[in-house]
Order: structure tokens, then C-alpha cells, then sequence
């Protein structure tokens, strides 16, 4: 019954089910086998654990293990059928769900599947890590051939063009130095952990009880080592700090103030994500609205809007700005912070921007589903985020997810060929795996490659030549993908498109000069 279960469950594709259609009947079949495995195991535990005593230890040990086993591998097919099984089955109508009780059923579907990375209640796991390989055989073909991706697109053209910085100018060389510069006072807000981590073997000696009577520690530990690896690795001394504040709760994240007295400024430097609570700031991606004068809809990422505004009424409350600037009234204001805390440090500037004109804010891979678009244009004279070469973190946002879901159904749409072969085609590295899907039985059509403006006709017999030799030689090019978005009916969660904030620095390695 397995082998003609794996057998006939590779067949077909992952949109076409008909060649499986005996799959179910194999399924009872197997689930009437084993209704007297589990007696047998059942048996098997008794004689084993309790009625064992005039058999041989070495024999006992062997069916322990055995049983033991076989519960396990019975626990996780009962757990694997609960979060796959599809309640959809019993009400499909010709190909079709009853549109009066279809709903309340898919989001019970949805409830136990990735429901916005799916969109599609006959999709399973096995079919998204597919889509990701076809996707990414795809964007990897149309970006060597400059060919424009068919399927949903984010709005291009809100944003300005993106220009190559020349440090021979003075500004331009000036921000990057900046950039430099205050890393290490978004690095130093991370306390021990990090400094541990970069100085694995020397910490312990290093970290070593550093106590301070000028400066207000909050919620460090007992041996103030959050606060010692604050001063390690910023080069901070106790009369530079004013707090350093470790108090961790949802919506509240530790932070710290010190002076710059090379640089004349206040640092206001916030920490990143590094526990469960941070972690559940960091999921409540969907826009909140922010109060900005002169701005009736802006909005931003409601954990880190949350998390800015609670920070703003604790340094109103306890007044560490206004103590900071009574003591250096001369000097500026800088915010900055890494990940959770660059996001909160930008929307912080924003809200600070009004009581402090001169706020600069210095982001380091903010998330990129951050502030409205009109923010983000408001705050290109006084926020900087920085991207670091593919960072994952600055490119998420629910609408890339959305649209990357998308992208995933539409290829497992367009796709011929059974999912293990993709998989082959996936783990093998060498160029002859990949010769067996180029076979046309699994194509319908021959697929039409756009090739744009090319230098001449062997430029695309070339392209056509690729093509044909790999993957995508099996999927088709559709002309109605709006329409199949359309007819497709998935909710979306993008209510307003997020942004990262200001002025976009993308650092990337230059590989040609090496």
C-alpha cells in the first residue's frame, strides 16, 4: 500500500490532481491496516513493559525500542493528517466551492496553514518550497536577460531613482563617515550578549563589574554587565553616560543616553530585537496611525509606532533630553539604533522633530515596511537608513509578502512537472540532473521569451537555448494574471504600503575592484 501510494502520489502536477484521484482510496485503505497496528502496539507495550519478566533483557531492549518507535511514527502521522487535512473536500461542487459556506471553512483552513504566504486552500507545504525554487529559477533567468516579471508588481516610481554615491564629494563622503562612525553606538546598545559574541574568549575577563555613581542603570543585572559592554564597545566613559536604561516589556525596549563630545551631540541610541517580547513587537507589522502636524494620514508600523510612542512619554517624564541639553544646550541631537531599534528610532525622530528641529536619525537595517510614503519623503532631510548589501530585514514588509505569495501561486499555476522532479532538479548541482526536464511531454505550449531589443537572432536562439534546457522550458506565460488575481479572492492585509524612512544608503560590496 506505501509503494503504490508514493507511486501514484508522483504523478500529475501540482495543479493538476487528476492523475492522483486513487490517493484517497489507498489513504482508507491504509487507515483500515491500521486500526490493527495499533492493537498490535498496544499489545506490543504490555508484553513489553509489564509482562516482560521471563524473557531475555537484549530481546526486551529491542522491542521497547521497536514499540516506542512505532508510537512516535503513529503520533506524528496523526499530527501531520490534522494540520494538512482539507475540510474543503466534502463540499466541492464540479471543481468548485458552495460559495454560501466556502469562506467559513477556508479560514478554518487557514487557521492551521501559512494562510497569507499560501492564498490557496489546495496548496500544502511541499508546494510553497516548490513555488520558491521555480520563483527563484525565474528571477534569476529574467535578471540576466532583463526580461520584466509577468505577475504582480509592487508600485515602482513613487520613489526617487536610486544614484551611485561619489565619495569624491565632500557631502556624499561625509554621510558614509557618519555612518561609520555611529555604529558603534547602535552595537553598544545591545550590552554583553554582542560584545560576548565578538570577543568569545576575552569577554569573561573583560566584563568585569563596572560600576557607576554619575550614571542611572535601570534594570541591569547584578553585575552590571549589560552596562559594562555598553562601555566596551563604545568607548564611553561613566561621565559620558547620562542613563542606560535595560527595563525590557512589551512595547518598551532598552535604550541609553550618553554625549559625543568629540562630535558635540546627544546619542540617543535604542536596542534591537533580542527577546520574545521585542520578537511580538517586531509581528504587529500592520500600519498604525501616528499624530504628525500637518500630516492627517500618516502612518507606520503599529509595534514600532507603539514602541516610539512609549519611549517619548518615559523621556518626558523623567526628563533626560531636557537634563541632557541643560547640561550641553549647544549641542545636537542624534537617534539612532539596528533593526527594531532603527525602526523605533525613526519614528521617534519624527515625533521628536517638532521640540528638537536640529534630530538627525541614523537607522541601521530598519525594517522595510516602516512609515507611509509621506513620511518618508517628510523625513529625507533627517533620517538616514542604511542597507547592507541582500539584508532580509530591510526588504520585509506585508506588501513584498503579499506580492511574493502572489508571485508563488501564479508559478505553481503556470507549472507542468510533477513537484519531485523539481526538487531533483533543486538538490542536484550538476548540469546533467537537469537534462531530464526538458522533456516536452510535460509541456503544452511552447513558451514565448520576450527578449526585448537584442543584438541579433543568436542572442535568442541562445536565450531560447537556456531556456528550453532548464526548469521554466515547463511553465507558461499568461496574459490574464490579473484577472486570475481577481478571481482568486484572497484578502489582503495591505491597508496603507509602508516605506522605509528618508534617504535610502545602500552599502553593497564592490567585488570588481577586488
Amino acid at each position: 500500500i506505501d509503494t503504490a501510494t508514493w507511486v501514484i502520489s508522483s504523478r500529475g502536477t501540482m495543479t493538476n490532481a487528476k492523475a492522483r484521484r486513487k490517493i484517497p482510496l489507498l489513504l482508507y485503505l491504509k487507515l483500515f491496516f491500521t486500526i490493527p497496528e495499533i492493537a498490535l502496539n498496544i499489545l506490543g507495550t504490555y508484553w513489553s513493559f509489564d509482562d516482560s519478566r521471563h524473557c531475555p533483557d537484549e530481546a526486551i531492549i529491542i522491542v521497547k525500542v521497536a514499540v516506542i518507535t512505532n508510537w512516535c511514527l503513529l503520533a506524528f502521522a496523526i499530527i501531520f493528517t490534522y494540520c494538512i487535512f482539507d475540510p474543503l473536500g466534502s463540499v466541492k461542487q464540479d471543481g468548485n466551492l458552495d460559495p454560501s459556506i466556502s469562506y467559513e471553512l477556508a479560514q478554518q483552513v487557514w487557521e492551521r496553514r501559512c494562510r497569507y504566504l499560501c492564498g490557496n486552500t489546495n496548496t500544502v507545504p511541499t508546494d510553497i518550497a516548490a513555488g520558491l525554487f521555480l520563483l527563484q529559477q525565474r528571477q534569476h533567468y529574467d535578471d540576466k536577460y532583463l526580461l520584466p516579471w509577468k505577475g504582480t508588481e509592487i508600485v515602482r516610481g513613487a520613489l526617487p531613482t536610486p544614484e551611485v554615491v561619489k565619495l569624491s564629494n565632500k557631502d556624499e563622503s561625509a554621510v558614509i563617515e557618519e555612518i561609520s562612525y555611529y555604529i558603534a553606538y547602535a552595537d553598544a546598545a545591545y550590552g554583553w550578549p554582542l560584545f560576548v559574541l565578538e570577543h568569545f574568549l576575552t569577554a569573561p575577563c573583560k566584563l568585569l563589574p563596572k560600576y557607576s555613581s554619575n550614571t542611572t542603570i535601570i534594570d541591569d543585572n547584578c553585575c552590571q554587565c549589560h552596562y559594562a559592554g555598553l562601555k566596551l564597545q563604545s568607548g564611553l566613559e561613566d561621565d559620558d553616560i547620562l542613563v542606560a536604561s535595560y527595563r525590557n516589556d512589551l512595547y518598551e525596549l532598552p535604550f541609553y543616553i550618553a554625549y559625543d563630545h568629540k562630535k558635540k551631540k546627544v546619542i540617543l541610541a535604542i536596542r534591537g530585537t533580542m527577546s520574545l517580547n521585542d520578537a511580538m513587537t517586531d509581528l504587529l507589522a500592520v500600519p498604525g496611525e501616528l499624530e504628525i502636524p500637518g500630516y492627517q494620514k500618516a502612518s507606520g508600523h503599529k509595534g514600532m509606532c507603539e514602541s516610539a510612542k512609549v519611549l517619548k512619554e518615559k523621556l518626558e517624564k523623567e526628563r533626560f533630553l531636557e537634563r541632557a541639553f541643560n547640561d550641553h544646550p549647544e549641542y545636537g541631537l542624534i537617534v539612532l539604533g539596528h533593526s527594531l531599534g532603527a525602526g523605533v528610532a525613526a519614528i521617534l525622530s519624527i515625533l521628536l522633530k517638532q521640540d528638537y528641529p536640529t534630530v538627525k536619525c541614523f537607522a541601521y537595517s530598519p525594517p522595510g515596511g516602516l512609515v507611509s510614503l509621506e513620511l518618508s519623503k517628510y523625513a529625507d532631510d533627517f533620517i538616514i537608513s542604511v542597507v547592507t548589501g541582500c539584508d532580509l530585514v530591510t526588504r520585509v514588509s506585508l506588501q513584498n509578502m503579499e506580492d511574493l505569495r502572489n508571485k508563488i501561486i501564479l508559478t505553481i499555476r503556470t507549472s507542468h512537472i510533477p513537484k519531485y522532479k523539481i526538487f531533483l532538479a533543486g538538490c542536484c548541482c550538476c548540469s546533467g540532473c537537469s537534462s531530464f526536464m526538458s522533456e516536452d511531454r510535460y509541456c503544452e505550449n511552447e513558451t514565448n521569451v520576450e527578449t526585448g531589443n537584442l543584438a541579433d537572432d543568436s542572442d535568442t536562439i541562445d536565450i531560447r537555448k537556456e531556456e528550453k534546457e532548464s526548469i521554466l522550458h515547463h511553465t507558461d506565460d499568461h496574459e490574464d494574471d490579473e484577472e486570475f488575481f481577481d478571481g482568486l479572492n484572497v484578502n489582503t492585509l495591505v491597508s496603507t504600503k509602508l516605506y522605509l524612512p528618508g534617504r535610502v544608503v545602500h552599502l553593497v560590496k564592490d567585488t570588481q575592484s577586488q
